[in-house]
């Protein structure tokens, strides 16, 4: 089972699994059987996404940005839903403003943003500002 839950090949042939005769009779064998599922869940590799072009690390789009851009963006609005540009350009446009690059295909792009929001999200210096859009 370690093998199969750290392999990227979709061509693996299904597993059988174990049945357990009188189960309410051995609690033991259970709790070892959740256990080292438990443990094959914890030693499993975060997933990854290799993007065909280059882009920045979730770490540097994190960084604060200069104090010069954080006024500037109390002084202007930034373009709602609202805005008279279709999704691609919407996209493109919410890519730019927070510095992920955007080349012929978006996908990539998008998925930096949407990872870039959920780390912001379930960061716990911001979990405690209740005043941050979500």
């Amino acid at each position: 089972m370690k093998v199969r839950s750290t392999t990227k090949q979709s061509n693996l042939q299904p597993m059988s699994v174990k049945r357990l005769e009188n189960a309410d009779k051995k609690p033991k064998e259970i709790t070892n059987w959740i256990d080292s599922i438990n443990e094959l869940h914890r030693n499993k590799p975060p997933p990854t996404v290799n993007y065909s072009k280059p882009m920045p690390d979730i770490e540097s789009l994190m960084q604060v940005w200069p104090p010069e851009i954080e006024d500037l963006l109390q002084q202007i609005q930034i373009p709602g839903a609202e805005v008279a540009l279709n999704l691609k350009e919407f996209a493109r446009l919410a890519c730019a403003i927070l510095d992920i690059p955007v080349y012929d295909n978006a996908v990539q792009s998008l998925h930096l943003l949407f990872s870039l929001y959920s780390e912001f999200k379930h960061n716990q210096h911001f979990q405690t500002q209740e005043d941050l859009p979500v």
